[in-house]
């Protein structure tokens, strides 16, 4: 037992880490950017620096905001981990301007 204890005050930081909060890198990111197309279970959408990007797309993938499927021209914000189909999609409505009078 004695020993248990002098390996466990000796080697803190393999404890610690056991218990720490996940790194950046494993953390979602935030993809913004405009539907281009479906391809299968794949959502492909232009990103807002203009390279196309790939989203997995599950059931376990909450959708807000769209009552139908995402077609083109859709402007999307989806939390996407870096193994894995993305956790949420959320479609984004352009602010429509100033009133009209």
């Amino acid at each position: 037992m004695a020993f248990l204890l002098l390996v466990w005050l000796l080697c803190p930081g393999t404890v610690d880490s056991a218990f720490a909060e996940p790194s950046q890198a494993t953390a979602a990111r935030e993809v913004k950017g405009d539907v281009l197309y479906w391809e299968g279970e794949e959502l492909v959408v232009k990103d807002i620096s203009g390279r196309e990007v790939r989203i997995r797309v599950t059931a376990d993938t909450k959708i807000q905001g769209a009552s139908a499927r995402l077609k083109t021209g859709d402007k999307i914000l989806a939390q996407v981990p870096p193994e894995g189909p993305a956790i949420s999609i959320t479609l984004q409505i352009p602010d429509s301007g100033p009133p009209v009078r």
